[in-house]
């Protein structure tokens, strides 16, 4: 059984309470560790970043604070989507528990650098892990999401095997998501190679708006890899045999026509 990273060295074991929803929650079982690193894949729409609040959200129910990074999502409307589901976002990031940061543009100026001279390599992921690391030291986070985490990447196999690498922060549960293209659960295929576990999710019925999510790799703990069915409402992730299913849009209740709120 592989062991934790952790700055103790312990298991740093969290119980079997990291998602707060059951059904995720008893795949997993005591397999989620301090100071690894986690990937969510599937498409875009499937329900990564769902899933990642219901991660930070949690925790912050705990007393653990988070932060989310976001790489291809506005902050304002991170928030205003996030903040329409009922679960607790909005009252943890009003009060602190929840931070949100954004990629300045200078980290495409420093990939197209990387492009050009490959020895830039080093340089790029020891500027971005040491702000990261610094960030989540002084902020005293214990949960910590990159989504996506793609854009911070370069499609090599040293390159990714290091910042990966450097992401697991010792004491701090981080959590990555990825778009699929070059495999089945990732953006580059390379990526699940250095990703302590793995959540799957896929589209099972558009028309319903149901999904399926399967735990398909948990390094150092067991778990349950039977996939399971389930709808995202405005209480976020339900398992589909606990709402009525209809070919309208699933996602309608966490919407609100702009003629009701004007």
């Amino acid at each position: 059984m592989e062991g934790d990273n952790s700055a103790d060295g312990s298991s740093s074991l969290l119980g079997n309470s990291i998602f707060g929803v059951e059904a995720i929650d008893n795949r997993i079982g005591n397999s989620i560790k301090k100071g690894n690193l986690y990937m969510i894949g599937g498409k875009t729409g499937v329900g990564k970043t769902t899933t990642s609040l219901h991660f930070l959200v949690n925790g912050a129910k705990k007393g653990e604070k988070g932060a989310i990074i976001l790489t291809d999502t506005r902050p304002t409307e991170f928030i205003s989507n996030s903040s329409s589901f009922s679960f607790g976002f909005e009252t943890y990031y009003k009060g602190r528990m929840i931070e949100i940061l954004e990629l300045s543009e200078q980290i495409m100026e420093m990939k197209y650098e990387i492009l050009s001279n490959r020895k830039e390599e080093k340089k790029f992921i020891a500027e971005i892990t040491t702000e990261i690391r610094e960030f989540v030291k002084a902020n005293n986070v214990s949960r910590f999401v990159i989504d996506p985490v793609t854009p911070m990447l370069i499609g090599e196999d040293d390159f990714i095997n290091a910042m990966m690498n450097a992401f697991a922060i010792p004491g701090v549960i981080t959590l990555v998501t990825s778009n699929v293209r070059a495999s089945d659960v990732s953006f580059f295929g390379i990526e699940e190679y250095y990703s302590s576990g793995i959540i799957k999710l896929e589209f099972a019925d558009a028309t319903y708006g149901t999904r399926t999510m399967s735990i398909i790799k948990m390094r150092g703990g067991s778990y349950d890899p039977a996939p399971f069915n389930y709808i995202i409402t405005n209480d976020g992730i339900v398992p589909a045999e606990e709402a009525p299913l209809s070919p309208s849009s699933i996602g309608s209740p966490i919407l609100r026509p702009i003629r009701d709120i004007v």
